[in-house]
């Protein structure tokens, strides 16, 4: 299957990425490797999803992500610290979405790049489900 052509976004990077926690294992080795896998088959390259915290903060991300408010915990990470520690950051597909993208999918990348990111209390959860 022929590889779809990386579309990026001419925009500065941001400040903060936020990936939503999908369970305690997001970001384990197995799963970082399926997502390295997927984007490798779709743009070929390794490396997987995250979302740019924008201007308005969780509140606008939820907007933009709406299943963000289901989520009680999130995974953030600064994104200078990403690109310094070798993770570049790519404006792909529509807003707020971005791709961290990683050398190749070993075990040793994938302790690195999860050394980035610092789990917190999502702020806008809804308990409730709404």
């Amino acid at each position: 299957m022929p590889l779809e052509p990386l579309q990026l976004r001419d925009v500065d990077p941001p400040r903060s990425v936020v990936l939503v926690r999908q369970g305690a294992r997001t970001l384990n080795d197995e799963r970082l490797a399926q997502s390295c896998e997927m984007t490798r088959a779709r743009w070929g390259i390794f490396g997987f999803s995250v979302h740019e915290l924008p201007a308005g903060g969780y509140e606008e991300l939820a907007r933009l992500a709406p299943i963000l408010r289901r989520r009680p915990r999130v995974l953030e990470a600064n994104a200078t610290e990403l690109v310094g520690n070798g993770f570049p950051l790519l404006p792909s597909g529509i807003f707020p979405h971005w791709t961290v993208v990683l050398a190749e999918p070993t075990a040793e990348q994938f302790r690195r790049v999860r050394s980035c990111f610092r789990e917190r209390a999502n702020p806008i959860f809804d308990s409730g489900g709404g």
